[in-house]
């Protein structure tokens, strides 16, 4: 059964460039419409999340990412029992911040602003918005903007802790709702520049949910819940991840070469391949599987 929203004709229709690696294979799979019809490219390019965590950061990467996911299975049991779920200094330090660090852009000048919250104060943050969260049912259908505001902003009180981070806390304990904040699916799904404003968090996540309702429809007697806002995104960023990494075999088993809909090129903006001169970075029209592969390799790898 098909189900088309009538903004997700516009989610993701590929821009004339990308200043991330890759973005411009995501913008590929999110404008073959409708979504439908799509939904065996969507399991495949998500099959392949575990395979991109080891291309992007190596062992390290995936040993975090198993780490803040034993946090999220402790707060299912936590918040089973007796609602105390909750994120500790540490846990926040040495494991949501280094992944965060790993599997995106680095953000060193943050770990002053960081180190300064007290184990307290961590806690205490996470607490109210993870239980902000509670009030919003399972298969909510209605408008949560205020619960998610409200959670966000909780998590926020905490310095040097933004949107982006408060979306990688949050999307570990309700997949359901949010979506981490990766670069990747910003410039995908975000038609105007690229931030970090709850603003723009709320109108990624709004479009990530979208395309996780109609993955779900289509999918017919499947689990309402089967796609989450959360695994849109995880999705997404593989996309970028295999574009970026030169994967070209990972790509074919995705795309089908026969399929018109997909767009021959983007443009995409080198921003993470500046020389060291002060010469300013050329575009160049590139092919989702072919071009500039190896540049955006080496351009991907320094980003982590």
């Amino acid at each position: 059964m098909a189900a088309t929203s009538k903004s997700s004709k516009s989610i993701g229709a590929p821009k004339k460039h990308y200043t991330r690696p890759g973005v411009e294979a995501a913008a590929q799979l999110v404008s073959l419409q409708p979504i439908s019809n799509h939904v065996d490219k969507w399991e495949r390019a998500s099959n392949q999340y575990d395979k991109m965590l080891k291309a992007k950061g190596g062992a390290k990467l995936v040993k975090l990412d198993k780490q803040i996911n034993v946090i999220a299975n402790t707060w299912i049991t936590k918040s089973t029992t007796n609602n105390d779920a909750n994120l500790t200094k540490e846990q926040l330090l040495d494991d949501i911040i280094q992944w965060k660090f790993t599997i995106g852009k680095p953000r060193n000048a943050l770990k002053a602003l960081l180190q300064s919250n007290t184990d307290e104060s961590v806690v205490e943050a996470t607490k109210l918005a993870f239980a902000t969260c509670d009030t919003i049912p399972v298969n909510n259908s209605d408008d949560c903007t205020q619960q998610i505001t409200t959670a966000m902003n909780h998590i926020c009180e905490l310095s040097g802790v933004g949107p982006a981070t408060a979306s990688a806390i949050l999307c570990l304990y309700r997949p359901d709702i949010f979506a981490f904040m990766h670069d990747e699916v910003i410039e995908c799904l975000y038609e105007a520049k690229r931030g970090y404003s709850l603003k723009i968090y709320l109108a990624v996540n709004d479009r990530c949910k979208e395309i996780a309702n109609e993955l779900n429809i289509a999918n017919g007697s499947k689990k309402s819940t089967e796609w989450t806002p959360c695994r849109v995104g995880k999705t997404l960023w593989t996309m970028a991840a295999m574009s970026a990494t030169g994967d070209e075999d990972g790509l074919s088993s995705i795309f089908d070469v026969n399929d018109n809909s997909i767009p021959a090129s983007v443009s995409v903006e080198e921003e993470d391949c500046k020389p060291s001169s002060s010469k300013k970075t050329k575009k160049r029209k590139t092919n989702t599987r072919g071009g500039a592969i190896e540049e955006r390799k080496r351009a991907f790898g320094k980003r982590g």
